[in-house]
């Protein structure tokens, strides 16, 4: 775990400074993305961050096109309240 945070560094400073809207979308079957760490993602931007959960592995606009498209087009439209959690099933 030490040598993977020293490869890739601590990037919760330069998440917190992100002052645009975000989406972070995560595949569900994702070993890369954990589920309480994208929820931690959004809790520490709150009401400037959005999790959208879709059924796919790592590669979400592979896996799951359409519904990838979907939910960045309801996002950009902002269809969506800040904060909300998205799940997508």
């Amino acid at each position: 775990m030490r040598s993977q945070k020293a490869l890739n560094g601590d990037h919760w400073k330069d998440w917190a400074s992100v002052s645009c809207p975000t989406l972070l979308i995560r595949g569900t079957r994702s070993d890369e993305l954990a589920a309480d760490h994208a929820r931690e993602m959004i809790a520490r931007r709150a009401g400037h961050a959005r999790l959208a959960e879709l059924p796919a592995g790592h590669v979400v606009h592979h896996d799951a096109q359409a519904q990838f498209a979907a939910t960045v087009r309801a996002f950009l439209s902002d269809s969506a309240e800040p904060g909300e959690f998205v799940r997508t099933a």
